[in-house]
């Protein structure tokens, strides 16, 4: 699911399906899978993909495609253009937050009522935009300027660089994130960063939320991480910390044992030549 740099403007929305106690032996999810995908754009690694047209919506974005997976779902729209700042974002981010809700309210919520009493669907959007853009460009000094509007940091991404070998541990690439609970956006990623990003929404942000069953009792559709923001974001601080600091520990330590076992093959020559002369 993750796009190539070629397409580094992305819009990703993460859903998480909730079933309720009970869930869904294997031929039933297979049904559902069927009902919800139909004729599916392709298959990979159990995610079913399936593309979608939203006319209301060309003059924004490239592209629509969704995949399916057992509970999850996730939407990937490529951007037409980036807007310039947050509020172009936001207003972009309601638009297709609306046409999601919609097209989940109709098309997978129904579909899940056989299975459960309350379907409930909890969803958080990611965009990836490039550094390059216009979004980006302001004074970090100032106070009034947008590490300023929210919780905004810098991450480590030892796989950013394509010598990541050796560079990518000395030198790792910066990932710009802003966090909120209505949406995070980034920098671009590498796969290794998306992949682990993608799996701290979901474990620290959409299952828990998915348990907070005093808080969502109706069923329908659930946006936003606002009541789980405080404890996601430190989780995913943590995380990545926690990952880049091992990763690059890792890649040093390998460094180091090719430079002894190469000092060892040189000293091991340098005492086998003189007793061959």
């Amino acid at each position: 699911m993750k796009a190539s740099k070629s397409d580094a403007n992305i819009f990703y929305y993460l859903g998480l399906l909730d079933w309720g106690a009970d869930i869904l032996p294997p031929k039933e999810m297979e049904k559902f899978t069927q009902d919800i995908i139909l004729s599916p754009k392709s298959k990979t690694d159990g995610w079913n993909i399936r593309e979608l047209s939203w006319p209301d919506l060309e003059n924004k974005i490239a592209d629509i495609e969704m995949g399916y997976y057992h509970s999850r779902l996730i939407f990937r729209f490529r951007l037409v253009s980036v807007p310039p700042d947050i509020f172009g974002i936001r207003e972009l981010r309601f638009e297709i937050e609306k046409k999601v809700s919609e097209f989940l309210a109709k098309e997978v919520i129904p579909k899940m009522k056989a299975y459960t009493k309350t379907p409930k669907i909890f969803l958080y959007p990611i965009f990836e935009v490039q550094s390059k853009e216009t979004f980006w460009k302001f004074d970090e000094a100032k106070l009034y300027s947008l590490p300023t509007t929210c919780f905004y940091t810098e991450l480590d991404d030892p796989k950013g660089r394509s010598l990541e070998w050796l560079v990518g541990s000395l030198y790792p690439k910066k990932v710009k994130i802003r966090i909120s609970g209505a949406k995070t956006i980034t920098s671009e990623m590498s796969k290794w960063f998306f992949w682990n990003l993608v799996n701290i929404v979901f474990h620290e942000g959409l299952y828990r939320q998915s348990r907070e069953t005093n808080k969502f009792t109706g069923e329908g559709v659930y946006p936003g991480l606002e009541n789980r923001l405080e404890d996601f974001a430190r989780s995913l601080m943590n995380t990545f910390y926690e990952l880049s600091s091992a990763r690059v520990q890792d890649l040093i330590a390998k460094f180091v044992l090719v430079l002894t076992i190469l000092g060892l093959f040189i000293a091991f020559i340098q005492f086998v030549l003189p007793l061959l002369s």
